[in-house]
């Protein structure tokens, strides 16, 4: 059950990370913003309380389900970074192996998580994928740049946050523990509307930023928010699929299935260029082609053993 969970939730994933890509670069939704969007809208999750969730026993508790919450958010926006400095078909590679890998270390630190060879294997193979998928030759950067360091800090603060959600389901029921842990990212976008940009963007516009509103279309500006609406709510219900995957299935299996989301990525974003080029456009030398092609047959083979 959790193995179709993962493969469902990182199918929507992949469809969500073309749709972050596109509002950061061509709608130029500032990444800050972005993440206020991404974790404000949470925040109501408080009204489910009185029905049926369970309050946390211990302040060490309250502290893990804030960590998950917490670190959560500040991976988004450290994606977001990332995926604006760079072609999401490579950071997003490179938060797929960076967080499955950091996720195998921390559950076993700290949740004494043991896999089998064949299951380690298999996240191995999931890992590599993922990394051989992030490497880049562009006319923008060749190898490593800026854009990848905040991938790679992303994929320790998702790792954070899903080792911590782990505890926290391992003593509390799923309802109860999602809640208690989502609050938390809710919170960082109430804190988030302090931040300059933010601000500004809600309640003061200065004379510049309606002079640039302007250059925008009504259809254009009406297109935008329709598609930051469908990309949260598609966001939303990946992140309870895979969460709830967490709960009832293995944390670094989960999470080393994220090869699985780039996979399907690097399709998405292959078609996406041939056939929709002036929305959405990313160039691929031959190299980076053949190693791509590599990389899905790594993370194929990864996913076969899991089965």
């Amino acid at each position: 059950m959790w193995l179709i969970l993962s493969i469902v939730g990182y199918s929507i994933l992949a469809v969500v990370a073309i749709m972050d890509k596109y509002l950061l670069s061509s709608a130029k939704v500032q990444p800050v913003l972005y993440t206020f969007y991404s974790t404000i809208f949470v925040l109501p999750l408080l009204l489910l309380i009185p029905f049926g969730v369970n309050f946390l026993h211990t302040p060490f508790d309250w502290i893990m389900a804030a960590l998950s919450g917490i670190s959560f958010a500040l991976a988004l926006w450290t994606m977001f970074l990332g995926f604006e400095k760079s072609e999401v078909s490579h950071v997003g590679p490179l938060v797929g192996a960076a967080t499955p890998l950091f996720v195998l270390l921390f559950s076993n630190l700290f949740l004494f998580e043991i896999l089998t060879t064949r299951q380690l294997v298999a996240s191995g193979l999931l890992i590599v994928g993922s990394l051989l998928v992030s490497f880049e030759k562009s006319k923008q950067h060749s190898g490593w740049h800026l854009g990848m360091l905040w991938g790679v800090l992303a994929g320790i603060l998702f790792a954070a946050s899903h080792v911590s959600a782990k505890y926290i389901y391992g003593h509390y029921n799923f309802f109860s523990g999602f809640v208690w842990t989502r609050v938390a990212t809710g919170l960082v976008g109430l804190v988030l509307l302090l931040h300059p940009i933010v601000y500004r963007s809600l309640f003061k516009n200065t004379i510049l930023d309606k002079v640039k509103n302007k250059v925008l279309s009504a259809r254009t500006k009406k297109d935008n928010i329709i598609l930051v609406i469908i990309n949260k709510v598609l966001g939303s219900v990946a992140v309870i699929v895979i969460q709830y995957a967490v709960a009832i299935g293995s944390v670094s299996l989960v999470n080393a299935l994220n090869g699985l989301e780039y996979a399907i990525l690097i399709i998405l974003v292959l078609l996406l260029s041939r056939f929709w080029p002036n929305k959405f456009k990313e160039d691929y030398a031959l190299g980076e082609i053949l190693l791509e092609s590599l990389a899905i047959i790594v993370i194929a083979t990864g996913l076969i053993l899991l089965v």
